[in-house]
């Protein structure tokens, strides 16, 4: 689905970003339910890439704030809330436990 067709979803009453948090990149895949969520990494900046572990282009990525997405998909991203910076986390699909390592952000 591309961005551009993406419905918005209403933040919850109440809810306030906050500004200083940093923009997280996210699969449409995964929004949409196309893809099962198999990568997930915690960049050096504190922002996160949440991934379908398939090739992604401009059309098939958003960005938001992190906390969004452990509001969504919180089974999944439990295990992941304290996931260091510089590290990430993968695994075959939903039910397959994450493995977490360090990695290089490439520049």
């Amino acid at each position: 689905m591309s961005p551009k067709k993406r419905r918005r979803r209403a933040a919850p009453r109440g809810h306030a970003c906050r500004r200083t948090e940093p923009l997280s990149i996210v699969s449409t895949r995964v929004l949409d339910g196309s893809e099962p969520l198999r990568l997930v990494a915690h960049n050096d900046d504190g922002s996160w890439q949440f991934l379908c572990g398939t090739p992604i282009d401009a059309d098939h990525a958003v960005s938001t704030h992190a906390h969004h997405l452990f509001d969504e998909f919180p089974a999944d991203l439990a295990p992941l809330r304290h996931l260091p910076v510089g590290h990430l986390a993968e695994r075959y699909g939903p039910g397959f436990p994450w493995r977490v390592e360090v990695y290089v952000e490439e520049e």
